[in-house]
């Protein structure tokens, strides 16, 4: 070899590490790029996470001279991994068939090994994941496992493990991957892991803390936190709209004392501030409507013990207190119904027992026998009324009792009956045509009818009209029960088939009444599939309650009764196959 020919090898020698050292220098700019977009504040949602690796993984394809990037990402609640936006020049969609590493697949190898590998032809792999990216045009690739190292305040590793796997593909010019492309990849995934894993912290951290959030203003019952500087440290809807007027809402932060509008409210903070103490008691608010909240405060601490502030709880127990007094009211009302009949029988058997001359005759003694008997069916009916009360409390079915039931016939009877309690009011039938059978109970069904007629009687007490009309409408009967009384205030009418619901006057303090026979008529049209609802103009114009009872309950077919003659009139046979041979 001449001199010139070294001369020339050397200058080429020289070029080829000058563009060595350039690459060199451009790999250290590139990864430097890389660390400090590592080295960012985490992205704080899944939209900013996917653009923000979008970016770092463009700059990694373009660092290795691949085509493609995209990487699986563990789900510890499922123990899966799972294929995750974004996928870097392909679609994702094409790499949806192994959306979930398979736990058979070299993916979820490499991440349960944390061990990288290199696969420069996916034909010679006998994986089933690897064969699914090559048909997704996917020719050889470098998979690494993503590490995080959770550090102390020292920033020491404390702790290490794998969070995905990271993929870099399709090498250009048909180039295989290097030890060397292995070797940059890894240190980027250490990047690109650190990424994921504080966004995913954060995002988790505030998905959590804004469930918490709903979940607190969502509960029902009001809260106030107050430190014990006296400044708000939490409070939610319920107690704002309750104990706190004319507020922006921005209240967190203020002394309670300019919060807290409810004087009570504001004495129970302080006493609770100043003693740290717990306290129950109740207060009440009329605005915006009448409430009673129980409160019990108690008193917050932090990790060592130490008191940090206090927590009132408001529990809404207006119901509560609405349903003790009803059933206070209950207890002297059924009281006062049982002692009227019996005060009556009393009366008129000790008048006939004293009777021993026969100053009364015939005629009235039957007077006072009638008045003995019907007494004794309203004792009767009460008493019915309180067992079957009790039956439903107790979850105990009221079993109807299956029969063709003449449904005219039940009118007439309980018509008659009521007619003998008045002579003020003029009870009438309106069935404008033929009503055929029904499947029911027909105790039940007296009792229905026997209930809005012996209401509208009693709720008329000037008298009038009391029209009891029925019509059949398709496969029902529609009864109605109207009357020309004191009428029902339209705010009412939906709660008046509640347990132990009275309306408040003094025409009905004057005609008594339990507050319990509508809810068992509800109950008892119910048990027929029918329907119940009452209807009034208002106070003084009188009402109307409307019940709507199947011909033929399903109910009643399903328990295996079945009346062929009911059926017919359901599903009468036309002329044309009467007497039809098949």
């Amino acid at each position: 070899m001449d001199r010139d020919e070294l001369e020339r090898q050397i200058q080429e020698l020289r070029r080829r590490i000058s563009e060595l050292e350039e690459q060199r220098r451009q790999l250290e700019r590139q990864l430097a790029e890389a660390r400090t977009e590592a080295a960012m504040v985490p992205p704080t949602s899944e939209e900013e996470l996917t653009q923000t690796l979008a970016r770092m993984f463009s700059r990694f394809a373009r660092l290795l001279q691949a085509e493609v990037c995209f990487f699986f990402v563990h789900r510890t609640d499922e123990d899966v991994l799972v294929l995750h936006p974004p996928a870097i020049g392909i679609e994702f969609l094409k790499l949806g068939a192994v959306g979930t590493a398979p736990k058979e697949g070299l993916i979820w190898s490499v991440f349960t090994q944390r061990v990288p590998v290199i696969v420069n032809d996916l034909r010679e792999s006998r994986y089933p994941d690897i064969h699914t990216l090559q048909e997704a045009g996917i020719r050889n690739a470098i998979l690494v496992p993503l590490m995080w190292d959770k550090r102390d305040e020292e920033q020491r590793v404390v702790e290490r493990k794998a969070i995905g796997v990271l993929a870099v593909a399709n090498k250009r010019r048909g180039l295989p991957f290097t030890e060397e492309d292995r070797r940059i990849l890894e240190i980027l995934a250490r990047q690109s892991a650190s990424v994921i894993a504080g966004a995913q912290i954060y995002i988790e951290l505030r998905e959590r803390a804004e469930q918490l959030e709903r979940a607190f203003e969502s509960v029902m019952a009001g809260v106030i936190l107050v430190n014990l500087n006296g400044k708000i440290g939490l409070i939610n809807q319920t107690a704002l709209q309750a104990f706190c007027q004319n507020t922006d809402g921005n209240v967190v932060g203020k002394p309670y004392t300019q919060v807290v509008t409810h004087e009570k409210v504001r004495s129970l903070l302080a006493t609770a501030l100043s003693e740290r103490a717990e306290i129950v008691d109740e207060v009440e608010i009329t605005q915006p409507e009448e409430h009673i909240y129980r409160v019990q405060t108690g008193l917050v601490r932090d990790e060592f013990g130490n008191p940090t502030g206090v927590i009132a709880l408001f529990t809404d127990i207006t119901e509560i207190r609405r349903l003790e007094r009803m059933k206070t009211e209950f207890v002297s009302t059924v009281s006062h119904e049982l002692r009227t009949p019996l005060t009556s029988i009393k009366g008129f058997i000790a008048t006939l027992l004293e009777d021993r001359e026969g100053y009364f005759d015939a005629e009235t003694r039957y007077e006072f026998y009638q008045i003995i008997d019907q007494e004794t069916d309203r004792l009767r009916r009460l008493i019915e009324d309180l067992l079957n009360l009790s039956r439903i409390e107790r979850g105990v079915a009221l079993q109807p009792n299956w029969q063709r039931v003449d449904l005219e016939k039940v009118i007439d009877r309980v018509l008659a009956i009521q007619r003998s309690y008045t002579d003020k009011h003029q009870l009438i039938k309106d069935v404008p045509e033929p009503l055929p059978f029904i499947v029911a109970d027909e105790d039940k069904v007296d009792g229905i009818l026997t209930n809005l007629v012996n209401n509208a009687i009693k709720y008329s007490p000037d008298g009038g009209e009391v029209r009891v009309r029925a019509v059949r409408e398709n496969n029902s009967i529609l009864l109605s029960v109207s009357d020309q009384g004191i009428g029902i205030p339209k705010d009412k009418l939906h709660k008046i088939f509640e347990k132990f619901e009275r309306i408040d006057t003094k025409e009905t303090r004057a005609a008594g009444g339990t507050g319990i026979g509508l809810y068992l008529v509800k109950h008892l049209v119910e048990l027929h599939e029918g329907q119940i609802w009452a209807e009034s103009e208002g106070v003084g114009k009188g009402s109307t309650f409307y019940v709507r009872l199947p011909i033929y309950p399903k109910r009643a077919k399903d328990e295996g009764y079945f009346f062929d003659d009911v059926e017919r009139h359901l599903h009468p046979v036309s002329e044309d196959l009467k007497g039809a041979t098949w």
